[in-house]
């Protein structure tokens, strides 16, 4: 297949993806409004601390995912169907004795810290213990879909998942009619139907892979050759991953011993608001994620590069798009879908979705390191910056200092991060930093600094309100997007741009 086919697929796959964000960002928004309703501040804060408990454990399953995804995509690059279907199987068999170690992980050390260290509010130990309950079956299901997810994924079949997604997130939406007529506990009820959807979507996977992909079919095999390709190459990926999730779930749990569950309801907002807006960028780097790998094992340097430089400005400035809006009018936004707001919870959105950012360009050199399969010295840098996060983020709190210190010191590690992956890209894959540099972090640079301004002030100078969110988001959106087409984009972006506008105009 041509690059200019495979820049095709990307723009048709973009636009599934795309249309899979608006309503899943929809109706996921509305959902979490009607939670919090139900529930309650405090039972919504005790949910999201259940499930940091049970996320702690999942370092394990996204070091096995990468694995999955990138030799997946890997041997479809190289178009070895063979090895396709062997890489399969053993990724189902180490998917489930992954699902095994989980659960009992979760049944013995994270029950115990569950009951003995999580402050949680007078009379909901007993609920907080069934909703946990549910929250690992729901991840034990999500571990063992995990294959066949990644197959939809590798072969880029972005509109199956994109309507998947939509049914996913219509069934959750329904659950919550259910906790609104059903007489019992809601936080319970509530845990028990969102592991029902789960178990749901997951045989809707099982069932169209095998139809539709015939490496899908399971047989049995143990390939302790491959075995140890994934082995080695989840290892240095569970590192990094452990890393990170251990100082995202640590700020959840030093939240709740020195701020309270309020902090706890506050931090789960913003990291609903911080999902569903970066439900853009997953729309865009989802298309090249496979592309990206496929091109890497394909050896075709040139537009291996150009995916790189492409893939991070864009996925920049879609998430730019989108979110400076919302940071401009938070509040007003805030209370519309809200109503009762938790404190904090603006502030604690602003350094949260500065994360992103950072992340935002970063992640195709991520998958770049990923196509190698050599990640050893790339995890160890970055787990050794981003370690940094939880004995610092403990300090600053235990100190007295305010909850959303911990929050930008964890943005401002990813900027570090975000600085050191590139340079030591140069030895991995050869990147030409200075042209990266230029390409990537200059336009992006002068595109911000362009943009801001303008929009800031007049968003100053006005009082919340649907006057105010207007104006300043038509504003935003002239001014970023004359700036993104002069400055932030090459002319054979802008090309490209320009052609996938036309043919949806034609579709």
């Amino acid at each position: 297949m041509s690059n200019s086919e495979n820049t095709k697929r990307v723009a048709k796959n973009t636009f599934f993806l795309f249309f899979r964000m608006i309503i899943v960002m929809c109706v996921g928004l509305y959902t979490s409004r009607v939670v919090l309703k139900i529930l309650g501040v405090e039972d919504y804060g005790v949910y999201n601390v259940i499930g940091s408990v049970v996320i702690l454990f999942s370092f394990l399953q996204s070091a096995l995912t990468n694995a999955t995804y990138r030799f997946l995509a890997y041997d479809l690059g190289v178009n070895d169907r063979e090895r396709l279907r062997k890489t399969f199987s053993m990724s189902v068999n180490t998917h489930w004795i992954l699902a095994v170690i989980i659960f009992i992980l979760s049944e013995t050390i994270g029950l115990w810290f569950l009951n003995t260290k999580i402050v949680l509010p007078e009379g909901r130990l007993y609920a907080a213990n069934w909703a946990y309950q549910f929250a690992i079956l729901s991840f034990v299901v999500n571990i063992i879909r995990t294959p066949y997810h990644s197959s939809i994924i590798a072969r880029e079949q972005m509109n199956f998942f994109a309507y998947t997604s939509i049914i996913e997130v219509l069934l959750k939406l329904g659950t919550l009619y259910l906790l609104v007529y059903l007489s019992f506990d809601k936080l319970i009820l509530y845990s028990c139907l969102v592991f029902g959807v789960g178990l749901f979507i997951f045989l809707w996977y099982y069932w169209y892979c095998k139809q539709k992909f015939p490496e899908c079919n399971y047989h049995f095999c143990w390939e302790p050759t491959l075995l140890a390709k994934m082995i080695k190459y989840s290892g240095w990926s569970l590192l990094v991953n452990a890393v990170e999730i251990g100082a995202t779930q640590a700020i959840v749990i030093f939240f709740n011993i020195f701020v309270g569950v309020v902090a706890n309801a506050a931090l789960g907002i913003a990291n609903g608001v911080n999902g569903q807006l970066n439900a853009f960028l997953h729309s865009f780097t989802q298309s090249f994620d496979p592309q990206i790998i496929k091109t890497y094992a394909k050896g075709d340097r040139g537009y291996f590069l150009n995916l790189i430089y492409s893939t991070s400005k864009i996925s920049y400035y879609l998430l730019f798009l989108v979110s400076i809006p919302v940071l401009l009018n938070i509040d007003f936004i805030l209370y519309l879908w809200l109503g009762e707001v938790p404190s904090d919870t603006s502030l604690f959105i602003y350094f949260v979705l500065l994360y992103s950012f950072i992340d935002a360009y970063s992640a195709p050199l991520w998958i770049s390191v990923y196509a190698t399969g050599n990640l050893k010295n790339h995890q160890l840098l970055m787990s050794a910056i981003t370690l940094f996060n939880i004995p610092l983020a403990y300090l600053l709190l235990k100190a007295g200092c305010d909850a959303w210190t911990a929050l930008a010191l964890k943005a401002i590690l990813n900027f570090v991060c975000s600085i050191a992956r590139p340079i030591y890209m140069v030895h991995l894959i050869k990147l030409p930093l200075q042209e990266y540099f230029i390409k990537v972090f200059f336009r992006i640079f002068i595109v911000t600094a362009i943009t801001l301004p303008l929009p800031i002030y007049v968003a100053i100078h006005m009082n919340e309100g649907w006057t105010k969110l207007f104006s300043t988001t038509g504003l935003f959106v002239f001014v970023s997007g004359i700036t993104v087409l002069l400055l932030g984009l090459t002319k054979s972006e802008r090309c490209v741009l320009y052609s996938l506008i036309k043919r949806k105009k034609n579709m």
